[in-house]
């Protein structure tokens, strides 16, 4: 029997309906579910019914027009017919599919959703005398306004300083109307590809364009936007421009990647692939994708560890005289005064810095947790004034620092490590800071250094230099992390950042990004940063795509390693072990995999005949000897692990095997004196449990009891579980003659002592 759906133009069946979703945002995740297994037939459902809660007849349409060319699709298909063009077809179905589902969650949430994109669509629908045209026409205006041909005419300040608030203003209202401007028409992409390409509007107008064009395009996807900013891009007039097109296009082409038509996309790429420096510039953004990354991994080095230890060592440093308020203040400390070195050495807090300065080296944003604090200012609660490029004569900076703003603005301009939010920011927290810290910054600024960083901006900034390139991407990319992470109202927007940004599942980029070097490079960045999950996914790739190598293997084997996939870092350092049969690393790594494996015979040939290359490596020796207690041969691995302790780098390792190999080897004596030292240095609940063991089987139970008792309080969880790990070992210990009744009677002992 069938149940009728009423409106949705066929009947459902009844197990349909009980998979139906209640909110627009449920709809979307089922069609993508339904696509991603390839039942378009019940995406079709889910399209429709959400189609039927926008009530837009025009949707009905199109998801009809759909159907019908999937119906036909099917019926081509069923009857045996060749269709080269299958594929493509399919793809546009499931194109349109997705096209259709995300207009009718904009027309559902438009009418009531809270957030700021709708509000703003809600209050610029409202708007009925302006047009996009209007606002341009008006923009231009006040831009010719203040000309500098104006300016020489000698036009009154006053006036000056409010056509550039309301051109200022009038660049925000632009930004927002563009934003929720949801699908362009043909006659609006005209007019802001006119825009985009025409020389009357400035760059600085141009980039916040390109932005607001990338917001919307991660809000809706709409494949007028994309083709405006890959237009941006082959335009080749700025490089700043079209670097920030060109990761905004990359970027939206990833989040959007299931809803972009790559079949119409595809000309247009290889053209830019031909006429363009398109595959050296994607790499260049993917690159700076990928360091983003490492901002979390920095915040937390300063938050989390530098910021604590230099907290507890400000006392001490009070004392000496030692005055630091930056990590730049600390290596200067540092390189002044060997005891002050000292004094940050034994801290911990050289090191860091260090590690702080290798991050920077490498390209890593440093300057986010800085400037994360100061992304409270009012100027940061317009989305439009995070991508705003940075200008000494902005009212922002103008009103916030009056007859300075000249002066400080012009350096922060020339400044090629922030970027511009940072520069603003900076700027903003000058104005609020105690007039002494002000007069100090002010006294060390001075017009040859102002000189000398805008020549070396200048070099930068350069159309044809490619570092102007690689920096426009970098500082693009920054402003863009930091909106989504800091914007007060962050919560409203999908982070791109949330995952990474990995352009080579792309099959689009495949020829710029799969050739053997930029996946080694790739590899290298992911192996290094301990993202070793990204890293054998991406060493995968390198290894089918040219010659390989040992090293390759090895990394890859690693990788693997560290993820857990054992097998597989098996199958790979056999592989290496091929291709460099000397490896000594090689080898050691194949022992330790197998022991993990529970090939422990197998790991013991590896780690013999390690020894025979090395035959004084303790830590080889310690291997040896877990490997023969694992295959209870106890007498022999204390050979090693005496010998462990005796040649080692660090014979305390071979303590507590060596204490263990004793107890069941029946040397009790000696096995309480090793545990002895165990529990005078930083014992674990097993080496208080252990020691009770040989304690009990020198049958002074005083001792084991207390033993016992220290093991169980020491343990992180429930008595219950540490009673499973105190019996766990019995078994061995039974043919050294333990009493079987001694143990539960020790357990009842503390049971009854734990009720006290």
């Amino acid at each position: 029997m069938a149940c009728h759906a009423v409106g949705y133009g066929r009947p459902l069946l009844c197990n349909e309906l009980i998979y139906m979703a209640t909110t627009p945002r449920q709809y979307i995740e089922r069609i993508d579910k339904y696509i991603g297994e390839r039942r378009l037939r019940d995406a079709f459902v889910q399209v429709r019914a959400l189609a039927g809660l926008a009530s837009d007849w025009r949707l009905t349409e199109e998801i009809d027009r759909l159907e019908q060319t999937y119906r036909m699709m099917l019926d081509y298909a069923s009857k045996g017919h060749a269709d080269p063009g299958r594929d493509n077809l399919y793809a546009l179905i499931v194109a349109g599919l997705r096209g259709v589902a995300d207009r009718a969650v904009y027309r559902i949430e438009r009418r009531d959703s809270p957030t700021m994109y709708y509000s703003t669509l809600r209050y610029e629908a409202l708007q009925h005398g302006d047009t996009m045209r209007s606002l341009l026409d008006r923009y231009l205006a006040l831009a010719d306004r203040n000309s500098a041909f104006n300016a020489i005419l000698g036009e009154n300040g006053t006036d000056k300083k409010s056509d550039v608030a309301e051109r200022e203003a009038l660049e925000r209202r632009i930004f927002m109307r563009l934003w929720v401007a949801y699908p362009l028409s043909a006659e609006l992409a005209g007019e802001l590809g006119a825009t985009l390409d025409s020389e009357a509007f400035n760059d600085d107008f141009k980039s916040l364009l390109i932005s607001s064009l990338l917001l919307g395009l991660l809000a809706h996807y709409d494949e007028r936007r994309l083709t405006l900013l890959l237009d941006v891009y082959s335009s080749g007039r700025s490089s700043r421009l079209a670097m920030q097109a060109l990761c905004a296009a990359l970027m939206a082409m990833y989040i959007c990647r299931k809803s972009v038509d790559a079949g119409r996309l595809k000309p247009r790429i290889d053209a830019l692939r031909d006429t363009t420096t398109w595959s050296a510039d994607v790499q260049k953004v993917f690159m700076q994708f990928l360091r983003s990354r490492d901002t979390d991994r920095v915040a937390h080095t300063i938050n989390d560890d530098l910021i604590p230890r230099l907290r507890k060592l400000r006392p001490e440093m009070l004392k000496h005289d030692m005055d630091a308020s930056s990590i730049e203040d600390l290596q200067e400390l540092m390189s002044d005064n060997p005891e002050w070195n000292d004094m940050l050495r034994d801290s911990g807090v050289a090191d860091k810095l260090k590690e702080l300065m290798k991050m920077q080296e490498e390209g890593a944003d440093v300057m986010m947790p800085t400037f994360a604090q100061l992304k409270t200012f009012p100027f940061f609660h317009e989305p439009a004034n995070w991508f705003v490029p940075f200008r000494a004569d902005h009212t922002a900076i103008t009103g916030a620092l009056g007859d300075e703003a000249p002066k400080i603005g012009g350096l922060i301009a020339a400044a090629p490590f922030l970027c511009d939010g940072d520069k603003y920011s900076f700027c903003l927290a000058l104005a609020v800071a105690p007039e002494v810290q002000r007069r100090v910054m002010l006294s060390q600024i001075n017009p040859e250094a102002l000189s000398q960083l805008e020549m070396r901006q200048a070099t930068i900034d350069a159309a044809g230099d490619v570092s102007a390139r690689e920096t426009a991407a970098a500082k693009y990319v920054q402003s863009l992390y930091r909106f989504f992470k800091l914007f007060r109202r962050k919560g409203e927007f999908s982070d791109p950042f949330e995952r990474p940004l990995n352009l080579l599942v792309l099959p689009l980029l495949a020829p710029d990004l799969h050739s053997p070097e930029t996946l080694g490079v790739v590899g290298e960045f992911y192996f290094q940063r301990g993202y070793y999950e990204d890293a054998a996914e991406v060493l995968r790739m390198r290894a089918a795509s040219g010659p390989v190598d040992a090293q390759l293997f090895q990394k890859l084997g690693y990788s693997c390693q560290q993820t857990g996939s054992l097998e597989d870092a098996l199958q790979y350092y056999s592989q290496a072990e091929l291709l460099n049969a000397d490896s000594l690393w090689t080898r050691r790594r194949l022992g330790a995999v197998c022991r993990l494996l529970g090939r422990t015979e197998e790991a013991l040939a590896h780690f013999r005949i390690a020894e025979k290359a090395r035959p004084d490596d303790g830590s080889i020796a310690l291997n040896i000897g877990h490997c023969l207690v694992e295959l209870g041969r106890h007498k022999e691995a204390l050979n090693y692990f005496f010998k462990a302790e005796f040649v080692g780098k660090k014979p305390e390792r071979a303590i507590r095997p060596l204490a263990w190999s004793l107890l069941l080897s029946g040397d009790t004596t000696r096995a309480r004196e090793y545990y002895s030292r165990l529990l005078s240095a930083n014992p674990t609940y097993v080496d208080y449990m252990n020691a009770g063991y040989a304690a009990t089987l020198d049958n002074d139970m005083p001792e084991a009891v207390n033993l016992f008792a220290l093991s169980a309080d020491n343990f992180n969880g429930e008595f219950s579980a540490w009673l499973e790990r105190f019996r766990s070992s019995l078994p061995a210990l039974y043919p050294l003659g333990l009493d079987p009744l001694l143990p539960p009677l020790v357990v009842d002992t503390l049971l009854y002592r734990r009720e006290q």
